[in-house]
């Protein structure tokens, strides 16, 4: 093989040099965090975001680590070893076996650790927010939810469904992102369930999917199976005593989502954002 003549290679390592600079390069600074070019690329792929939505979401992890700092929110390993015992408790497993099952998986002990923290810090974080902007509803309040949202309450007669399934989850998956795509190992069968016929798990998996989506991926008889809701047939409201409790989980989880929303939006209006370099 020739060696690169020494202008060419002298070029080649100055250019080499320049983009290691640049990736390195601060893009953003959010007051006083910077947020670098090769942060912004690595979201990007790692999420599966496109750049615009990778800036966003490390600003607002920035704005995040801030208020985490002003409330004075800790977590320390005592409680991240508490946390992990109390995840393999719910799967009937010891922390050792789960230890085990994430090494099968590839999943790196000291970065699960570490998502199991941001975990906590996040919880910990939205708990205190919440705790002065989200009071609970009245019966009238929950009435007047469960009245703009039936369809959240009802039961089909029936459900038209296409069936996707196939022993390889990789092979569903990549059939689930191309639905006109004929992917090789996935069967579809169009199907009219009955809901009598539904046990309790698939019949609120499925009437809680909205029309024209995927429910998620669940493993049934040795195949992964994803259904394709098409339509509900003949739905008919659930009496509002009966779903109270779900009216009532539904109208606080939107309402968490809201406040939490607007406290952070209120939070990058006030915060000093510079872009130093487009990303």
């Amino acid at each position: 093989m020739k060696r690169l003549p020494a202008i060419f290679a002298a070029a080649f390592l100055v250019a080499a040099t320049a983009w290691g600079g640049l990736v390195d390069a601060v893009s953003i600074v959010v007051d006083d965090e910077p947020i670098t070019l090769y942060e912004i690329y690595k979201t990007e792929h790692q999420l599966g975001l496109s750049k615009q939505k990778a800036v966003e979401y490390l600003i607002k992890q920035k704005l995040k680590k801030e208020e985490l700092k002003r409330l004075g929110i800790q977590v320390d390993e005592f409680d991240v070893t508490n946390e992990i015992e109390k995840i393999a408790k719910q799967n009937g497993i010891d922390s050792l076996k789960l230890r085990a099952i994430m090494a099968q998986r590839g999943v790196d002990w000291e970065d699960y650790k570490k998502q199991v923290k941001e975990k906590l810090l996040q919880e910990r974080l939205y708990r205190e927010i919440l705790s002065t902007k989200v009071q609970p509803p009245s019966e009238a309040t929950l009435k007047e939810y469960y009245r703009l949202h039936l369809d959240r309450y009802s039961i089909p007669e029936a459900i038209e469904v296409i069936q996707y399934s196939s022993p390889d989850r990789k092979a569903l998956r990549e059939a689930i992102a191309n639905p006109m795509a004929q992917v090789p190992g996935v069967t579809r069968k169009p199907e009219t369930i009955r809901a009598d016929q539904l046990n309790r798990q698939l019949l609120f998996l499925l009437t809680q999917t909205p029309r024209g989506h995927f429910t998620q991926v669940i493993p049934a008889g040795g195949q992964f199976v994803s259904f394709y809701v098409q339509d509900f047939v003949n739905p008919h409201p659930l009496p509002f005593e009966e779903v109270k409790n779900r009216v009532y989980a539904d109208w606080m989880e939107e309402k968490r989502k809201e406040a939490i929303k607007s406290h952070f939006e209120k939070l990058r209006a006030a915060a000093d954002i510079r872009v130093l370099r487009a990303p």
